[in-house]
């Protein structure tokens, strides 16, 4: 799972066949449901916003059809990353960002993902965001 967020892949015909042979279509993200096509373009966003990224396990706990896996994510800001806020340009710079995802499985496929990410850590750590005095 972790490799179709972090490797390259080829054509959109291909990611999509890679994407749908680990997520349901639609996957149902933090209760909203999300076609392939768009969770491809996330991966994609990602990529070319970040180099160097990598997933690194914390923690992992299977229960039935429930998957939590605990993770660290790295990389380095080289691309313009789209945000909510806007895009924000290339750093340069390094960030790490703690993940939790609670996965759930069907059919040896995962059908929903409850995601609790710190997005403030990681815009600051790429000078997106600043805390003022």
């Amino acid at each position: 799972m972790t490799r179709l967020w972090t490797e390259p892949f080829g054509s959109e015909s291909e990611a999509l066949v890679a994407f749908a042979e680990t997520y349901a279509d639609p996957v149902r993200i933090n209760g909203t449901d999300v076609p392939l096509s768009q969770l491809v373009a996330r991966a994609r966003m990602l990529k070319q916003a970040f180099s160097d990224l990598q997933n690194e396990p914390i923690e992992q706990i299977e229960t039935g059809d429930r998957f939590v896996l605990v993770f660290l994510q790295r990389g380095r800001h080289a691309g313009p990353f789209t945000t909510r806020l806007g895009s924000v340009e290339p750093s340069g710079r390094a960030f790490e960002i703690r993940v939790i995802d609670v996965l759930t499985i069907s059919d040896g496929r995962i059908t929903a993902i409850e995601v609790v990410p710190d997005n403030l850590s990681p815009m600051m750590q790429i000078g997106a965001v600043r805390l003022t005095d």
